[in-house]
């Protein structure tokens, strides 16, 4: 397992200044009543018409916590959602691969200009420029590799194999542990590139499948593993996990997916092809650590990492792994079931989470809504 400095630094620090860690450990104030009545109002809102049927928004900054839930993790029994439900994340699972694509770089494992061909000669051989693609270019979103989601085939195969209740309605897609090559095979090798490597920029998931490749040849291990000894044993994140390709440490609150005007329980409906770009099961405090300890600096060596991934790429608002906007920089997530949000705000060194079971729901679009209320607060106004 790779220790971070700054992680080994605050171990120090444990140990010769207790009192200082004891104060520490007490952790962020909660928001004024005034300003997370207002937040909490937002959201019950959103929630009130049923779509979303149920939200978590924690908002972190230096000194304050806001950690709120609305609405319901399980229609059918009328359960509260709870501010530490467990969430599919969708592609917010690029950040984590990102993430451990760059310690490798530190490591000297291997590098962003490394060709595909390199780690993956019998894949790079079945793909349209497959000898002049780069890791670089799979993490910036810019190879034109077909994105897998696309195929005509995809979806068919996902309403093919999975099995819909006729009393309840609720649909299952049982765990399977898909190999990645044969994921390409079905829906990627014979179909023409987008572009030249590097000539445009467009969003493919299966960069991000290749690069979960490149990372279980480049560290010999299972991807799953990569991402718990690198990331979550370091950063105490104990409630994330690879779905289908690992044993699950928490229950995924109930998803849905709309219908008309109706709502339909796919909570067992396992998109695991998803996989390296898209299978993380996570928790807002999981996220909150996950975010500190990449803004932060915890998980690199070098403050270059970060500076790569939060710089876009010319023409894109793409950095490697990380949307980055005018006020924001994080990653938006979506599948069956389920959205997602993780932002961080520089400014106010500010982490927000939103999580929505249903799929329908704009995470991106109801962030201003429920952040309005703390902006004074973040802006240090009386």
């Amino acid at each position: 397992m790779r220790f971070r400095t700054t992680l080994i630094l605050t171990l120090i620090l444990v140990t010769l200044l207790p009192g200082v860690i004891a104060t520490a450990q007490d952790g962020p104030q909660a928001f004024p009543p005034d300003v997370a009545a207002d937040i909490q109002a937002e959201m019950d809102h959103l929630t009130a018409p049923g779509l979303p049927p149920g939200m978590v928004v924690w908002i972190d900054v230096p000194d304050y916590r806001f950690a709120g839930a609305s609405g319901f993790a399980d229609l059918m029994h009328d359960i509260p959602m709870p501010p530490e439900g467990a969430f599919r994340i969708g592609s917010i699972t690029k950040m984590f691969t990102a993430t451990v694509i760059l310690q490798l770089a530190e490591d000297g494992v291997l590098n962003l200009d490394d060709p595909l061909a390199r780690w993956l000669p019998e894949v790079a051989d079945q793909l349209p420029y497959g000898d002049q693609i780069t890791l670089r270019h799979l993490l910036t979103h810019t190879s034109g590799v077909f994105n897998i989601v696309e195929s005509d085939f995809y979806y068919a195969d996902l309403f093919t194999e999975a099995v819909i209740d006729e009393d309840t309605g609720i649909v299952t897609l049982d765990c399977v542990q898909r190999d990645p090559h044969d994921t390409l095979a079905r829906y990627v090798y014979g179909k023409d590139a987008l572009f030249e490597p590097g000539a445009q920029w467009y969003y493919s998931n299966t960069n991000y499948t290749l690069l979960g490749m490149v990372i279980e040849a480049a560290a010999d291990m299972a991807l799953a593993e990569a991402y718990r000894t690198r990331i979550y044993e370091p950063l105490g994140m104990a409630s994330t996990f690879l779905d289908c390709y690992e044993d699950p440490v928490t229950d995924v609150v109930h998803g849905y997916s709309a219908f008309g005007g109706s709502t339909t329980d796919v909570t067992e409906l396992h998109e695991s092809i998803g996989w390296s770009a898209g299978g993380l099961v996570s928790t807002a405090p999981d996220l909150i650590a996950f975010a500190r300890g990449l803004f932060g600096g915890a998980l690199f060596d070098d403050p270059e990492s970060l500076v790569a991934m939060t710089t876009p790429t010319p023409g894109s608002a793409y950095g490697l792994g990380i949307t980055v906007q005018a006020d924001y920089m994080g990653h938006a997530g979506y599948i069956a079931g389920f959205r997602a949000l993780l932002n961080y705000a520089p400014e106010f060194d500010t982490v927000v989470v939103m999580l929505y079971n249903i799929d329908s729901a704009d995470p991106e679009q109801s962030q201003a809504d429920v952040l309005n209320p703390a902006l004074p607060l973040l802006r240090g106004e009386d």
